[in-house]
Formats: C-alpha cells, sequence, structure tokens
C-alpha cells in the first residue's frame, strides 16, 4: 500500500509539472490541488487498513471504513478547494491531477499486470 502512495506522489509531480509548462503557474498549483484532493484521503485509508492490520476481524470493515471516508474525504476537500481557490483555479489541471492520482496507479498496476491471465 505505500508503494501505491509513492506512484501516486510520482504521478502528480509529473502531472503538475506538464500543467505548468501548458498552463502556467496556477496551472501547477491547480494539478496539485487535485491531486491532493485524493492523496491525502488515499494517505488515511492505508493507514486505517495498516491499524486493523492485527486484528482480522476487524480488517474487511476497516477497508469498506476507508473506501468511504476515501470517496466523502475526496469531495469534501474538493468542495474545500472550490470554496476557497475558485477565482485563479483552472479546471482542466485540476482535473487532470485528480484523475492522474485516482486512476492512473489503478491502471498500470491492476489492468496491465494482469492483461490477458
Amino acid at each position: 500500500m505505500n508503494q501505491i502512495l509513492v506512484y501516486q506522489i510520482i504521478v502528480l509531480l509529473i502531472i503538475s509539472v506538464l500543467s505548468a509548462v501548458f498552463a502556467g503557474v496556477d496551472g501547477f498549483w491547480s494539478s496539485v490541488a487535485g491531486g491532493v484532493c485524493y492523496l491525502v484521503p488515499s494517505s488515511i485509508a492505508v493507514l486505517l487498513l495498516k491499524f486493523s492490520k492485527r486484528n482480522p476481524l476487524y480488517h474487511g470493515k476497516a477497508f469498506i471504513i476507508g473506501e468511504i471516508l476515501k470517496v466523502v474525504l475526496s469531495l469534501v476537500m474538493m468542495l474545500a478547494v472550490f470554496a476557497v481557490w475558485h477565482q485563479s483555479l483552472i479546471f482542466f489541471p485540476f482535473l487532470f491531477g485528480l484523475l492522474g492520482v485516482s486512476h492512473f496507479v489503478f491502471l498500470v498496476l491492476l489492468r496491465v499486470k494482469h492483461y490477458g491471465r
């Protein structure tokens, strides 16, 4: 799980640099904000799973609670970013940062690795 967080950070850095090239400094910070809106809840879910690892009875429940927390916290963080930073936020870099962090690692690690098996 820690490896996934590292891959998410690397993907966020790549997308942020590309956004800076195409959309300037505001694009860089917009993509960072989008990625952080998913990276922080993912980190909390990983911590919850690590704490529940010692007790297998609660591990399945912790996974479900972690996924629910991930979705709810992501939405709350996105709303907070839009409410506070709506005037200088650039939507497409924000969206690319969010989607890059949330989907790229999933596609690479789960789909490509086991494709055709």
